[in-house]
């Protein structure tokens, strides 16, 4: 009987249960049907797309000529993709209904059910609950009345004991017998009253033993019969409801099946194939061929269409026909490269899968790319072909002979054009210069001059401009140093490769051999008198220093800067050709060795805009927002524009994010950036420079503002006067004497004169005046 609580309380939270389940049908019931109806909707929307765009492809057809018979869906015949998404479009329709009706069926067969049966459940539940505490409220009067009929029975049994009291004490008969008859009263009320009390107490017993073990368990019963209808009302529902969906996914499983056939025979050649058809039954594919285009020229003035054959016509003629005979072929095997690139991924997609819809994305844009370049290549050699063609047409068959090499060319001193005969100087110093024959001429004339080209000077056999001077030379001296380089810098130095720079250097040791030694050299052994390398204190260029010993090859001898090119093969062996006073040429010593790892690490570091070429940033600085840059300790960041004016601010620019702006010179650690090494100098070497020194560990001293980018490119007003020339450093140059001019990289240098020597000019520079090389400038644009 005491777990009479526990049950009610257990019944009670499982119809609330249930009446929460019941609310999540009726949500649900609510969802599917609002699925339904946007499934529904959409679908009509887009079907009526459809419709329009069919319509307006076939003449105002409605879209329901689309609609497939159901022999049609059954069949296997190749369809056109608008007549599958219609019939897809019918399916998502009538998926949308089905859902539409499967939520209302929801809400009002299950949902609604299970919660009136809850409600009358929870009835039960009380009305079992008020009769449990009707019985335990009789219960309670009839313990009251035996506590009632106690009470009165310890009540009389006083009495009588105070009735004895008296009789015992009474003096006289009389009271005696007045008291004796009183107690007799009393003793027949105790007795009464004892009887009615014993009757109580037997009616409680028995009614504590009904309530206990009859009433009270049925009542229980009772509430177990609420929870178990609960059970069986909740589980018949939600088996209706799987009933209901099972119908639902087997009508919607079937119409995808339905649909899956029809899309599977879909083909894309069946759209084009319709679409090209419609077009021709409505005569719109109609096209006439445009007339080509014809040459018209002043027929009154005598003038005909076939090109002119003066002497000077001919040879450009036959110029431009050798050009486009060899752009052509370039072209096109251009146009065949990418052919290939094509042709690998369609075997990539498979011999069946056609290019245009089937394979890997990433392979089908590369593809295509390809395919594009393929079509642009192809339109270009179709133009040089075309050229040659026309040329060949009027000329005849052309000769090739020996076709120049020409190459956009400088001229820093007046030269004469070997074609016409003209002045290259002044103004017009821009020329073509042939790379086998040196004919150097106007780059206007480049085109008239005839393909006689005799090659490269056949005279110089030996010595130092075989080996260096000429452009032959330098090719070999390149060779020369790669081959080293990759003996030094491979994944292990073997023998071999050692072999191999050995007779490298009897080889360059046997070219040096021929060049005249002054005595002064005489005895001096070469491999004690090895050159070192090492990077000027601005990172420009490399030197090869003479050591002290190179003293005994005479006191007016000075270290050379030679060229990237040279500097990457007289490096590589430790060869330094020194200029002595008086024009003659000295041998330096060579040393018999290999070059060192350091040395070919130096000669391959990579170029400035390279990945490698990013500086770390030493301290933090926090920037303005506008011009100057906020960075932190760690960064590493690009060199836009270094510090040429001294101002103490240097431009960058950071990869991670692509901000770019004014830092401190100091705040970056600028011995880690890279430019590009300066040409070398047309005359007697610098002297050699003392590394620059190393940035304190001490946060900087921050520079004066940060300098605006028009100050670095005043302009002076036009007063009348010929306009002043003006050249701009690209290296940095550290003059050796007074006659000659430093300046530093974006120095903006006025021409005083061109004329003071080849691979010379006389510049200023403020208030200073002086000459400096050529090649360490280019002109202002």
């Amino acid at each position: 009987p005491n777990e009479f609580g526990a049950i009610n309380g257990h019944v009670e939270k499982q119809l609330d249960l249930c009446h929460a389940l019941a609310k999540l049908l009726g949500e649900k019931a609510a969802a599917e049907k609002e699925y339904g109806r946007r499934v529904t909707e959409l679908a009509r929307g887009f079907r009526d797309q459809l419709g329009s765009a069919y319509a307006s492809a076939n003449d105002g057809q409605s879209i329901d000529a689309l609609a497939l018979t159901e022999a049609e869906v059954a069949g296997n015949e190749p369809l056109g993709l608008m007549a599958a998404a219609n019939e897809w479009l019918q399916q998502l329709e009538d998926e949308g209904r089905m859902h539409t009706q499967m939520g209302s069926k929801t809400a009002s067969d299950v949902a609604d059910e299970l919660q009136k049966t809850v409600g009358l459940l929870s009835d039960a539940r009380t009305q079992g609950l008020d009769f449990h505490r009707k019985l335990l409220s009789e219960r309670d009067k009839i313990y009251e009345t035996k506590d009632k009929a106690r009470t009165q029975y310890e009540a009389r049994s006083k009495a009588l004991v105070a009735s004895l009291q008296k009789q015992e004490r009474a003096t006289s008969e009389k009271d005696q017998e007045k008291f004796r008859q009183k107690s007799e009263r009393d003793t027949g009320l105790r007795n009464q009253a004892k009887n009615e009390y014993i009757l109580q107490v037997a009616v409680s017993n028995e009614v504590k033993r009904a309530i206990n073990h009859t009433l009270t368990p049925r009542v229980m019963d009772a509430m177990q019969g609420v929870n178990e209808r609960r059970v069986a009302a909740a589980r018949r529902l939600l088996l209706l409801l799987m009933e209901m969906q099972e119908t639902a996914v087997a009508e919607r499983a079937q119409g995808t099946r339905r649909a899956a056939h029809v899309l599977a025979r879909v083909r894309p050649d069946v759209d084009s194939a319709q679409f090209v058809r419609r077009r021709i039954d409505s005569g719109m594919s109609a096209w006439d061929e445009p007339p080509d285009f014809r040459v018209v020229v002043d027929y009154a003035g005598g003038e005909d269409d076939s090109m002119a054959l003066d002497g000077e016509s001919q040879a450009i003629l036959r110029n431009m026909c050798l050009h486009a005979q060899r752009e052509a072929s370039r072209a096109e095997l251009e146009a065949r490269a990418k052919i290939q690139v094509v042709e690998q991924a369609r075997q990539t997609l498979g011999a069946d899968a056609p290019l245009s819809v089937a394979g890997d994305e990433r392979e089908l844009q590369k593809a295509a790319e390809a395919e594009r370049d393929a079509a642009m290549s192809e339109l270009e050699a179709v133009q040089f072909q075309a050229v040659r063609a026309a040329v060949e047409q009027r000329l005849g068959p052309v000769d090739q002979g020996s076709p120049h090499e020409f190459k956009s060319h400088t001229v820093a001193i007046s030269k004469t054009c070997d074609y016409c005969g003209e002045s290259i100087g002044g103004f017009g110093r821009k020329a073509a210069k042939c790379a086998l024959c040196e004919y150097t001429c106007h780059a206007k004339c480049q085109l008239k001059v005839e393909p006689s080209c005799t090659g490269a000077d056949s005279e110089a056999k030996g010595g130092f401009l075989s080996m260096f001077g000429s452009k032959r030379g330098r090719r070999a001296s390149k060779s020369l140093h790669r081959r080293s380089m990759s003996a030094v810098s491979g994944d292990s130095a073997t023998s071999s490769s050692f072999d191999s720079a050995a007779q490298q250097h009897q080889l360059l040791q046997a070219r040096m051999s021929m060049l005249p030694m002054p005595a002064s050299a005489a005895g001096i052994d070469p491999a004690a008198a090895v050159p070192t390398m090492l990077r000027t204190p601005q990172g420009t260029a490399l030197s090869t220093v003479r050591t002290d010993r190179s003293d005994s090859f005479g006191s007016g001898s000075r270290s050379s800067i030679s060229n990237s090119n040279n500097i990457s093969s007289s490096s590589a062996y430790g060869g330094g050709i020194a200029a002595a006073n008086g024009g003659a040429w000295q041998r330096a010593p060579i040393p018999l060795t290999a070059p060192t790892a350091a040395a070919a690490a130096t000669a391959a570091a990579p170029k400035p805009g390279e990945d490698s070429d990013l500086v770390p940033v030493l301290y933090d600085f926090e920037g303005d927002g506008s011009r100057t840059l906020t960075v932190s300790a760690g960064d590493r960041v690009r060199v836009v524009e270094a510090d040429s004016e001294g101002s103490g601010w240097i431009e960058i620019s950071v990869p991670r994010n692509g901000q770019q702006g004014l830092v401190p010179a100091s705040y970056v650690d600028m011995d880690a950036y890279r430019k590009p090494s300066p040409p070398s100098l047309p005359s007697l070497p610098p002297r050699r420079q003392q590394p620059a020194a190393t940035p304190a560990t001490a946060l900087p001293v921050l520079p004066t503002s940060p300098p605006s980018r028009a100050d670095n490119h005043s302009t002076s007003a036009n007063d009348g006067h010929p306009a002043e020339e003006y050249v701009v450093a690209l290296y940095d140059f550290t003059a050796r004497d007074e006659n000659e001019l430093s300046c530093k990289v974006g120095n903006r240098i006025r021409v005083v004169s061109r004329e003071i020597g080849e691979g010379w000019i006389q510049g200023a520079l403020g208030s200073s005046e002086g000459r400096l090389p050529s090649t360490y400038v280019e002109d202002e644009h």
